[in-house]
């Protein structure tokens, strides 16, 4: 390397990096859940005495400084995973206090709070979908994520997966400019060909197992049966959509006074929604699955991102129960979507 060369300081995106994130964020959001469900059935205990009260923010804050520690004094990727899980943890028990941090008597109970996290959630959603798509890697990039891959030959854990992963990765690397990287790369794809004979076969890590029992119970299921489970999802959620806006418009009397300060902006995104819905349903029936299943995500979408935000304000934690719900079926569609389109190059954004 000559002395001259410029130095580079651009950020290099870590290999698997979604995977990280995915654990964070799956943490972050159980980690919430569990504690508010824990604490409405145990009647909100408090751990102290009439001096001291040791708030759940305060074991996140614990978990968040572990989870920093972990990366920085341990070099084995293991203490990534164990990071990416604690900090999930962490930041969930942190977070569920925020109505006591931003409201000035200190209250838990603050209607906007779980708006806030729920915002937050989704805008950590939005930072995972940002690493997981994927990008035309450079040959600098690439190099980062093969001697992060060869760790694992280190372990004794290289098995033949992620010697071709790292091979793949060294084939752009090749096309540098830097004498470095390509006497590093050829180096490095000597000694995975010498070794390639010793390698054991891959075994799944826990989303790979996961994602694979998944696709199995699909092809159990049956592009019929699935199709037909989509069908029943939206004509049932038509019909609860429209069910809700003559709520609305009829001003029934069990409306609290919330809802009804809200009410135009409930009505308006409410109907959006079921216009996505209905030409869903259409096109779905029809037989144009991909029209359809674009307007039916973008609906789900526009109802998970709109009004969930909303009835978090309004509803507190009892909007948990339809924001699982409408997951759950977005999931489906996406699911359908993967199995049975993605051969056609389906493309749910456009």
């Amino acid at each position: 390397m000559s002395n001259n060369q410029k130095k580079i300081r651009s950020a290099v995106r870590r290999d698997h990096a979604e995977n990280y994130l995915l654990t964070s964020l799956i943490a972050f959001g159980v980690t919430v859940i569990l504690t508010r469900v824990f604490l409405q059935l145990t009647g909100f205990p408090q751990i102290g005495n009439s001096v001291l009260h040791i708030a759940h923010a305060l074991w996140g804050g614990l978990l968040l400084f572990v989870a920093v520690l972990l990366p920085l004094g341990l070099a084995n990727r293991w203490a990534i995973q164990a990071s990416a899980l604690l900090g999930g943890i962490g930041i969930g028990l942190f977070i569920d206090e925020v109505g006591k941090f931003i409201t000035q008597t200190n209250d838990y109970f603050y209607p906007p709070a779980l708006s806030l996290i729920y915002g937050f959630f989704l805008l950590s959603i939005l930072v995972y979908l940002y690493f997981r798509r994927s990008r035309q890697e450079n040959p600098r990039a690439a190099m980062y994520h093969v001697l992060e891959g060869l760790q694992d030959a280190l372990d004794g854990d290289l098995d033949q997966e992620e010697a071709a992963h790292i091979q793949a990765q060294l084939a752009i690397a090749k096309d540098s400019d830097r004498e470095e990287i390509l006497s590093l790369a050829d180096a490095i794809n000597t000694y995975l060909q010498q070794e390639k004979g010793h390698l054991a076969t891959a075994e799944p890590d826990f989303w790979k197992r996961t994602a694979l029992w998944v696709d199995a119970f699909g092809l159990r299921l049956s592009c019929r049966v699935h199709r037909t489970i989509i069908s029943i999802i939206l004509i049932l959620w038509l019909i609860f959509v429209f069910g809700f806006i003559a709520v609305l418009v009829l001003n029934v009397p069990t409306i609290v006074s919330q809802v009804v300060q809200w009410r135009g902006a409930l009505i308006g995104i409410q109907v959006v929604v079921g216009c996505l819905i209905i030409v869903a349903l259409l096109t779905w029936l029809v037989g144009n699955e991909e029209l359809g299943l674009r307007f039916a995500i973008s609906g789900f979408l526009l109802s998970l991102v709109a009004l969930q935000t909303l009835y978090f304000y309004l509803s507190q934690f009892a909007a948990i129960t339809a924001t699982l719900l409408q997951l759950l079926f977005l999931l489906i569609l996406l699911a359908y979507r993967r199995w049975y389109l993605s051969d056609r190059q389906v493309n749910v954004w456009s």
